[in-house]
C-alpha cells in the first residue's frame, strides 16, 4: 500500500484538458471562417479533434514520467470512468476549454462543460454525483428557445450558487444565460423567454456582425441582501470591430438579481480595452460583501522583442454591477504594466493566446485580491508569470502591492489563480519546454503554491506531455485553448484535469476531461492498487482500496477529504491541458 500524507489545508479542483496521442494525421485546426478572420476575438473556438500516432517521447517526455507520483492527487478520466461503458470507444470530441463547478449544497455533485458536443439536439455536460470517481456525459443542455444555435455552444461557463441552482452562460452570436436545479434534466433549465424568444444576456448591446465575445459567469451574494444570489456575466463588446478599432473595445458586465430564470436588468461598462490583443476579460467575486471585480488587458504600446506592452486593469462594483469605479477611477486602475507575447507567435508554436494572460481571485477571509499576469523578461525573452496582492486601503479604495514572480525563467501562459480558505494561493499555468526529438512541442502543467500571501511560490509539476499536434500554420490554432478556470468552494473536494489516457485504456487518441482531486489538509490518504507504481491513477479496469486516517480535529470525518470542515480546507481549481495517451 502507498501511503499519501496530505500537506496543506486546501483542496484543489482542477480541470485540465490534456492532449492525446493517436493517428499521425494532423487535422486542420479551423474552418474557412476561422481562416478568413485573423482577429483578436477568441470566437470562433478551435474545436479540432487533434490527433497523431504515439511516439516514444510520449511515454517519457524529457526522459521522465509524464505523470509524476503526486502524493496528494487523485486522477480520474471522465470518459473511461463513465456510466456508459462504451463511451471510451466512441467519444472523439475536443473536450477543450472546460468550466467546472461544484454544488455547495452537495459537494459530491460536480458539473463540467467543454467543447464536447453542439446543439442540434441537446448539448452535453459532464456530471458526477459521487464527488470524483464515476461520471456521466449528460446531453441535457437545451438550446435557448427561439434561437438558432447550431454549431454552438461556443464559449461557455457554469457556476453554482445556493439552493441547488447552477447558472450557465453560452455564446452563440449573442450571449444567453439560464439556470437549472437539476443538471441531469434538460427540462429543468429555465431561460427568460419573451414571445417565444430567449432574451440575450447582453440586452443593452446589439452585437456587431461577428457578435460579442468571451462570456465569463460567476454567482455571488447580493451586496445588500445576504440571502440572495446574483448572477454576473462579463463579456467583450467589440463595438467598433473585432480588433477594437479606435481603442473602443468595451468590457461589460450584465447582472441578474436573485431570480430563476436569470433576468439581466443591468448591463454596464466596466472598462475599455484596446486593439491588437484579446482583452482577456475575467471576473472575481468577494463572497463576504458581494463585491464584484472586473479585470482585463489594454495594449498601450509595442514591447521589447516584438511583444506588446500591456496595462493590466482592474475595476470594481460594490452595488451589484450598477456602477463601476475603483480608487475614484471610472475605468478602473492599472494593477501592473508589463510586456507579453500575444497573440503571436503562438505559445509553444501551437496555441495562439486569444484569451489573455490574466486572472484574479479573492481571499474569502479578508477580501485581498490576487492578480496574476504575464510579464516577459526582455533579457531572456521568457514570458514569465507575476502576481500582485491588492488590499483594502481603509479609505474605500485599494492599495496594489509589489510584484512577485510565480515562475522562474520559463515560457509560461494561461494562468489561473485561487485562494484556499487557509490563505494558500494556488496558481495553475503551462510551461513550454521546447520541442521533443520528434519535433513535437512539449508542455508541463504546473500548480504553484504560496503560503506567504503570494511573496514566494513552491512549484508542483502535475504532468508533462507532448502536444497532439505541431504548428499547422494557422495563427488561430489553439491546442491548449484560451483560458483555465480555478474555483474555490467552501465544501467541495474535487479536482478536474486532463491527462494521458495511456493508463486508462482508451483505444484511440482524443481529448478527455480529467478530474484531478488534490486533497491537502489534515488527513492521511491511502490509495492502493495491486502491482501499481502509481497510486493516484484510476480507471475502469483498476481496483483500489481507499482508507482515510484523520489526524486533525474532525476525527469522525472519514469522507474522502475533510468534507465537514466548514470550508476551512478546501479549494478547487479548474485547469485545462488537453492530452490523452493510448
Amino acid at each position: 500500500m502507498k501511503r499519501l500524507t496530505l500537506i496543506s489545508l486546501a483542496l484543489v479542483v482542477a480541470s485540465l484538458v490534456w492532449l492525446l496521442k493517436g493517428s499521425f494525421v494532423l487535422v486542420a485546426t479551423a474552418n474557412a471562417q476561422q481562416q478568413a478572420q485573423e482577429s483578436t476575438r477568441d470566437a470562433p473556438p478551435d474545436t479540432t479533434p487533434y490527433s497523431r500516432p504515439a511516439v516514444t517521447g510520449d511515454f517519457a517526455p524529457k526522459g521522465t514520467r509524464s505523470i509524476p507520483l503526486l502524493p496528494s492527487v487523485l486522477i480520474v478520466d471522465t470518459v473511461v470512468n463513465n456510466t456508459d461503458p462504451n463511451i471510451t470507444n466512441t467519444d472523439t470530441f475536443n473536450d477543450g476549454e472546460t468550466s467546472i463547478t461544484a454544488n455547495p449544497a452537495n459537494p459530491n455533485e460536480v458539473v463540467v462543460t467543454a467543447f464536447s458536443g453542439s446543439w442540434g439536439a441537446n448539448a452535453p455536460l459532464w456530471q458526477t454525483t459521487d464527488g470524483r470517481n464515476l461520471w456521466t456525459k449528460q446531453f441535457t443542455i437545451p438550446a435557448p428557445p427561439g434561437i438558432a444555435a447550431g454549431g454552438c455552444p461556443c464559449d461557455q461557463a457554469v457556476d453554482y450558487g445556493s439552493a441547488n441552482q447552477m447558472s450557465g452562460t453560452f455564446l452563440i452570436s449573442d450571449i444567453f444565460s439560464g439556470t437549472t436545479t437539476d443538471p441531469a434534466s434538460a427540462a429543468a433549465w429555465n431561460w427568460l423567454v419573451v414571445n417565444g424568444i430567449t432574451q440575450p444576456t447582453n440586452f443593452n448591446i446589439v452585437p456587431p456582425p461577428g457578435g460579442v465575445d468571451q462570456p465569463w459567469l460567476l454567482v455571488n451574494v447580493d451586496p445588500t441582501i445576504p440571502a440572495q444570489d446574483n448572477v454576473y456575466t462579463a463579456y467583450d463588446d467589440p463595438t467598433n470591430g473585432f480588433n477594437c478599432v479606435g481603442d473602443a473595445c468595451n468590457e461589460r458586465v450584465s447582472a441578474s438579481y436573485g431570480v430563476n430564470p436569470p433576468n439581466f436588468t443591468v448591463d454596464n461598462q466596466s472598462g475599455t480595452a484596446t486593439r491588437s490583443i484579446n482583452p482577456g476579460h475575467r471576473l472575481a467575486v468577494d463572497p463576504r460583501n458581494g463585491f464584484v471585480y472586473s479585470l482585463f488587458q489594454r495594449n498601450i504600446a509595442g514591447g521589447s522583442g516584438g511583444s506588446k506592452n500591456i496595462d493590466y486593469m482592474l475595476n470594481r462594483s460594490t452595488d451589484g454591477g450598477a456602477t463601476w469605479t475603483l480608487n475614484g477611477m471610472a475605468g478602473g486602475i492599472v494593477v501592473a504594466n508589463a510586456d507579453s507575447t500575444q497573440p503571436t507567435p503562438k505559445f509553444g508554436t501551437v496555441n495562439a493566446l486569444l484569451g489573455g494572460v490574466d486572472h484574479a481571485a479573492v481571499d474569502s477571509t479578508n477580501g485581498d485580491v490576487y492578480y496574476v499576469y504575464g510579464n516577459r523578461d526582455s533579457g531572456t525573452g521568457n514570458n514569465r508569470l507575476a502576481i500582485r496582492r491588492i488590499q483594502d486601503n481603509g479609505g474605500g479604495g485599494v492599495t496594489v502591492g509589489p510584484e512577485n514572480f510565480v515562475t522562474g525563467q520559463v515560457q509560461a501562459a494561461i494562468p489561473s489563480v485561487a485562494v484556499a480558505s487557509n490563505g494558500i494561493v494556488g496558481v495553475f499555468y503551462y510551461s513550454f519546454d521546447g520541442l521533443s526529438p520528434d519535433g513535437i512541442p512539449t508542455f508541463t502543467a504546473h500548480l504553484a503554491q504560496s503560503s506567504d500571501q503570494g511573496v514566494t511560490f513552491s512549484d508542483q509539476v502535475l504532468l508533462t506531455f507532448l502536444s497532439s499536434a505541431v504548428d499547422n500554420g494557422n495563427n488561430r490554432q489553439r491546442v491548449l485553448g484560451d483560458y483555465m478556470q480555478i474555483r474555490h468552494w467552501t465544501h467541495a473536494s474535487l479536482v478536474l484535469s486532463p491527462r494521458t489516457a495511456l493508463p486508462f485504456g482508451r483505444p484511440f487518441a482524443n481529448h478527455d476531461p480529467i478530474f484531478f482531486r488534490v486533497c491537502v489538509g489534515e488527513a492521511d490518504l491511502a490509495i492502493t492498487k495491486a502491482d501499481s507504481p502509481d497510486p493516484v491513477i484510476t480507471g475502469s479496469d483498476l481496483t483500489y482500496t481507499l482508507t482515510v486516517t484523520n489526524n486533525g480535529p474532525d476525527a469522525d470525518d472519514i469522507s474522502y477529504c475533510n468534507r465537514r470542515s466548514s470550508g476551512r480546507n478546501n479549494f478547487c481549481l479548474v485547469l485545462f491541458d488537453r492530452r490523452r495517451s493510448l
